[in-house]
């Protein structure tokens, strides 16, 4: 589906539903506005794992980084989510009615961040160095 001013809310809203990568990206653009954001460290995360040797990660934290990185490549307009840029498909949401907002909490975004946050040492000192000021 190309999301598109011309489609109708129902329509963009169950193609959202059945992408987790959109909802994932949303959910992560909604972190952003979060007002503990600071605190949780999701900048340090996004730095991570921008440069993390992801060749070099398994488990939950390899999945973790691959979910982040492509929530993060969709929100800054380098990955298409259902087959348009993420502002595209906000403006199409607006213009139809709604928000992306409307269709995703933090939560999500939010445990990735933790889970992130938590599984590196180094990641996790700094941020709870931070958390402490």
């Amino acid at each position: 589906m190309t999301a598109t001013a011309t489609e109708s809310l129902p329509a963009i809203v169950e193609a959202l539903r059945t992408d987790p990568e959109a909802r994932f990206a949303i959910s992560l653009d909604r972190l952003a506005y979060a007002k503990d954001n600071f605190a949780l460290g999701s900048d340090l995360v996004r730095t991570f794992v921008r440069n993390v040797d992801r060749s070099a990660l398994t488990g939950q934290l390899a999945h973790d980084v691959a979910t982040f990185r492509a929530g993060l490549q969709a929100i800054t307009g380098r990955r298409e989510i259902l087959g348009a840029r993420y502002g595209d498909l906000a403006i199409a949401v607006r213009d139809a009615g709604g928000s992306l907002f409307d269709f995703e909490t933090d939560a999500w975004a939010r445990e990735v961040t933790e889970r992130i946050g938590a599984a590196d040492s180094e990641l996790a000192r700094r941020i709870a160095e931070r958390s402490a000021a």
